[in-house]
């Protein structure tokens, strides 16, 4: 059996269709659970500050993937990363971001693995097969050995 090793996707995105698309690939793959989309960084932020007002990560047994693209409206990726590092670590430890952009400069490569919090740095567009790969390479996603299919 497929197992995802994530409770959340959460979108930090401004492109419409690349959530659409993106949560589309998620469906595709055969992820089932909640896939939450924010158009920028300062709306995932007061998501992420109300659940903590809530005290919704203290049971949080799996962590939740944040994807998060480069440019956007109000409040970009690297204003995010800075305001996310001043979160508490027991916060901070229920998520793994990745970015995710269509950003050529490699510059911006470098300048998102100088945050810790960045796992990985994605190139859009995303297919199933470059989604599935992420998710394996990050133990995200368990696919079942041969004597179990």
């Amino acid at each position: 059996m497929e197992e995802f090793l994530i409770s959340e996707v959460m979108f930090v995105e401004d492109d419409l269709i690349v959530k659409k698309v993106g949560s589309i690939l998620f469906r595709t793959i055969g992820y089932t659970k909640t896939i939450s989309l924010y158009d920028n960084g300062s709306h995932a932020i007061q998501e992420i500050q109300r659940r903590i007002e809530e005290k919704q990560f203290e049971n949080l047994e799996l962590p939740i993937l944040l994807l998060l693209d480069i440019n956007m409206p109000v409040m970009n990726s690297w204003d995010f990363l800075t305001e996310y590092a001043s979160l508490d670590q027991s916060v901070k430890k229920r998520f793994r971001i990745a970015i995710i952009t269509s950003s050529i400069n490699p510059e911006d490569e470098v300048k998102a693995y100088s945050f810790p919090d960045v796992l990985d740095y994605i190139q859009k567009p995303l297919s199933p097969e470059y989604l599935k790969d992420f998710l394996i390479r990050h133990k995200f996603f368990i696919q079942p050995s041969v004597n179990e299919q």
